[in-house]
């Protein structure tokens, strides 16, 4: 005689790799609760047929040292119900076709060269215009990772760390666990890694790497920051100690050239 547990695992891992779904069966009976609490690397399953990897964390700590895979859904989830941008609440809509005809399990990254695409959101997030060799523009780069006026945040990119699902897409189809990419005359310019699957946050935050510390880059920044404590009747420390607490869903987002803006108060 089939064990009802069997039955109800069988009938869980029938259903498509919807992140709802599977959160609605969760919290549907005790039975089904367990079933899902104490499987991590099913929820993995499911992130990865959603198109969700886990952007690691400064300082090569890893997102899972943080938020199990289960979390995770639940974090996407919940952001999607509420956030205001639709390329964020769907971020994976135009590789969903991909994904649906390769999906397989187990599911895992790549280890090496393929025929890939980049998803919409990289060049959308880090380009400043379509060219023919498009290369970062570093003003689109750092607009992700500033703070923006308090009635943007739910309509705006600032920082893309405050939008868990465009961060936690998978910066190619198939996902992949190292990109380089190359400029128009063959040169590798940036090299990502993650053994989960290069993010768009993985992809963001090693583009944000190649900005030089100079004076262009400190100008603009700070001239960011100094509307925004215009409008918010702070002093220039009271801002920063402020905004500095905002460290995005990975609990680990720096502002960039803040320390400067505090040393001229």
């Amino acid at each position: 005689m089939v064990a009802f547990h069997d039955i109800l695992l069988c009938f869980r891992n029938s259903i498509t790799a919807d992140l709802h779904t599977h959160i609605a069966l969760s919290q549907t009976c005790r039975r089904l609760s367990h079933l899902y609490i104490h499987d991590d690397e099913f929820w993995q399953f499911v992130c990865f047929g959603a198109g969700f990897g886990r952007p690691l964390r400064r300082g090569g700590v890893e997102f899972g040292n943080i938020l199990t895979w289960r979390r995770l859904a639940h974090v996407l989830v919940n952001h999607a119900s509420h956030c205001e941008i639709r390329s964020c609440r769907e971020a994976n809509a135009e590789l969903a076709e991909h994904r649906s005809r390769t999906f397989q399990s187990p599911f895992h990254p790549g280890h090496g060269p393929a025929d890939i695409l980049l998803h919409p959101l990289y060049f959308y997030l880090h380009f400043s215009g379509p060219c023919a060799e498009p290369s970062p523009d570093t003003l689109s780069v750092l607009l992700t990772h500033l703070p923006t006026f308090p009635e943007c945040r739910a309509s705006q990119y600032g920082p893309l760390c405050s939008h868990p699902n465009a961060s936690c897409a998978f910066a190619t189809f198939p996902p992949m666990q190292s990109l380089d990419f190359q400029d128009a005359h063959g040169n590798t310019y940036l090299s990502v890694q993650n053994p989960d699957g290069c993010t768009i946050l993985d992809v963001n935050r090693a583009l944000a790497a190649l900005i030089p510390n100079e004076l262009a880059a400190l100008e603009i920044v700070l001239a960011h920051y100094q509307d925004l404590i215009r409008t918010s009747g702070l002093s220039k420390h009271q801002w920063a100690d402020m905004v500095s607490k905002e460290r995005g869903f990975l609990d680990d987002h720096e502002y960039p050239f803040l320390q400067e803006l505090v040393a001229q108060a």
